[in-house]
């Protein structure tokens, strides 16, 4: 009956003691001592608040304090594409989260976000909860981590159909003669060249963004992008940042062109 109530899902006993409280309060307004019709709008009008007050942050979940979502809704869009790049499905189609865990750890001490001990597995609970459902809500393709599913070449193609669906004119360059180019897109004024990066292992590092700028500079592209269902190393990072290169994961190019906006 009350599934699509969120505050029965954490920590049901908290959130009775919740309801009870603002029940009996509404009951004693009302100068009511027996459950009539009355009584019984007044608690679901209760309920509703509750819930209500919960969703908005005002009221904590199952104990979660309103602080965290705050903080975690502030770095949501950070986290979501973390949480795209570490959180995997295997061979067996199960997630895997060891890689997303060790980010929560980053997260906690980057914000400065000090727990006690007790606290750390509910906050971790809770981000994961938070980001999961942003990341579901946008059309995503987490690549399955058996090789044997998708080759390096289906991802180029997934790609290029992604920047299509946005929009953009985009050709597979194929394998030969591409100067390390996978996709040429264009879309109004804009050229780009992109490197597609299939990777199930380490992070991508400083070669694929040397690669993307010397290939762009060949074909006289306007930008050079690294596109990876993975994330990239501090050095890759860096490196790019120097010499213009767009780093980016396969889930943002639709949004592509607003991203290389502020570059113009």
């Amino acid at each position: 009956m009350f599934r699509g109530f969120g505050i029965f899902r954490a920590s049901t006993w908290v959130n009775l003691t919740k309801f009870a409280i603002v029940f009996i309060v509404a009951m004693n307004l009302a100068r009511l001592d027996r459950l009539t019709g009355i009584a019984a709008g007044l608690a679901l009008a209760a309920l509703v608040l509750v819930w209500l007050a919960t969703r908005l942050g005002l009221l904590p979940v199952g104990g979660d304090s309103p602080e965290w979502r705050r903080l975690i809704r502030r770095h949501g869009p950070a986290l979501t594409k973390r949480y795209r790049q570490l959180v995997r499905i295997n061979a067996y189609g199960a997630e895997e989260f060891d890689k997303w865990r060790d980010e929560l750890v980053r997260f906690r001490e980057s914000t400065k976000l000090s727990l006690d001990e007790k606290d750390i597995a509910r906050f971790d609970a809770l981000a994961t909860r938070m980001v999961s459902k942003w990341a579901s809500a946008q059309p995503d393709a987490r690549i399955p981590e058996a090789m044997e599913e998708i080759t390096p070449q289906d991802y180029e193609h997934l790609c290029a159909d992604l920047l299509r669906k946005a929009g953009w004119e985009a050709e597979v360059t194929g394998q030969s003669g591409d100067q390390g180019i996978d996709i040429l897109a264009q879309r109004h004024d804009m050229t780009v060249a992109l490197q597609c990066k299939l990777y199930f292992g380490n992070p991508v590092g400083n070669k694929a963004v040397q690669e993307a700028h010397a290939a762009a500079g060949y074909v006289d592209a306007d930008y050079a992008v690294v596109v990876s269902n993975r994330d990239f190393t501090n050095s890759a990072e860096q490196l790019a940042r120097k010499l213009g290169v767009l780093l980016v994961h396969h889930s943002e190019l639709p949004d592509l062109e607003t991203m290389l906006q502020p570059a113009r």
